[in-house]
């Protein structure tokens, strides 16, 4: 038997009664003094553009992009986890514990079967380097390794990852076509296996999909640094399997830098802001730094890497993709926090 830290799971009805309390009162106990912020919303002075609405529970903080309910506020501002905050906002005291845990044996999964191969794969690489702009060097080299092909019957582009044998044992499909969005793992995918773009240093970045490793490649060769120097992997979600997988077999990793995706207008069934992407790397970041690992993150501008690149390619600096998000956050808060004639009127002059 191991010992395997623990974190409580919340029911949904103390999440719910954790962001129904008053976000007015944690922000004054939080020490910020409130004034009138418009017909619907109270400015917190001092606070670098933070607004909390009365009618939503809702806070808005305009120069650090976040925004969220009441949970969310007492992780930004109390500097404390998910499950913590929610323990606070309920009245309880939150510790994690480690318990015994009984090692069992792992039910083997049927191999999985990959899509046939296109007789030439001109449709995926199009897709990859005209569409998604990854540098076509670091497609070739990925089809070479048979990590990336052309399904045969529907032009999708297929990912594949490998266990230390060389055996596939995860692989997903994304379609080819600008206007058609289509996702898929192949059944009996192992999420527990990455898709690698294999280093020589001990820095590993760490990405939620495919297109994202490829791209976060392509940006290390476009500011004119060795694609190949470090390790990317991509996890195919945002659980944390795939990379503990990674390092077993890479004992001489001794850096990780979390690339996962940045999704600022996420919300959750609440519809409750959620940024999926970052709340999961701040905890692998907790996570590893206590195994000993040096942590950082890297968040795209935009929603990944790969919008990023698109957006790049078209001729935009990182201070226009900055804007782009501002643009569409501001655009978000406006449809859910106040009424769009009284914006202008209200917010003029708010420094972006």
């Amino acid at each position: 038997m191991a010992g395997q830290k623990v974190y409580r799971h919340f029911t949904d009805e103390e999440i719910k009664r954790a962001n129904s309390v008053s976000l007015i009162d944690l922000a004054r106990q939080y020490g910020f003094e409130l004034e009138n912020g418009g017909n619907k919303a109270l400015h917190a002075k001092k606070s670098g553009g933070l607004y909390i609405f009365k009618d939503s529970n809702r806070f808005y903080h305009w120069t650090a992009d976040e925004k969220g309910g009441p949970v969310d506020f007492v992780m930004k501002y109390g500097n404390v986890t998910y499950q913590e905050a929610v323990a606070q906002l309920i009245g309880e005291h939150y510790e994690a514990y480690v318990r015994e845990t009984i090692s069992y044996e792992k039910e083997e999964k049927d191999p999985i079967v990959l899509p046939d191969k296109a007789e030439n794969f001109k449709r995926a690489y199009w897709y990859l380097v005209s569409l998604r702009g990854i540098e076509p060097e670091i497609v070739s080299v990925l089809m070479n390794e048979k990590k990336v092909y052309q399904e045969a019957k529907h032009g999708n582009c297929v990912f594949v990852g490998y266990d230390e044998n060389q055996l596939p044992k995860y692989c997903s499909m994304r379609g080819t076509y600008a206007n058609k969005a289509f996702k898929k793992d192949v059944t009996n995918s192992e999420k527990t296996y990455p898709f690698i773009l294999e280093g020589k240093s001990d820095l590993v970045f760490v990405c939620e999909s495919p297109i994202d490793a490829m791209s976060h490649a392509t940006f290390a060769k476009l500011y004119g640094h060795d694609w190949r120097q470090d390790h990317r992997i991509s996890l195919g979600c945002t659980w944390d399997g795939a990379l503990e997988k990674y390092l077993q077999w890479h004992p001489e990793i001794k850096r990780i830098v979390f690339a996962l995706d940045n999704d600022y207008l996420a919300k959750d069934k609440d519809n409750y802001y959620r940024n999926w992407g970052q709340l999961a790397a701040a905890k692998w970041c907790d996570k590893y730094s206590e195994k000993g690992y040096e942590v950082a993150l890297h968040k795209p501008h935009l929603n990944d890497f790969s919008e990023d690149l698109v957006e790049t390619r078209k001729g935009k600096s990182p201070e226009e993709l900055v804007r782009m998000r501002e643009e569409a956050l501001r655009a978000e808060f406006e449809k859910d926090a106040i009424e769009e004639s009284n914006f202008e009127a209200d917010y003029e002059g708010i420094e972006a």
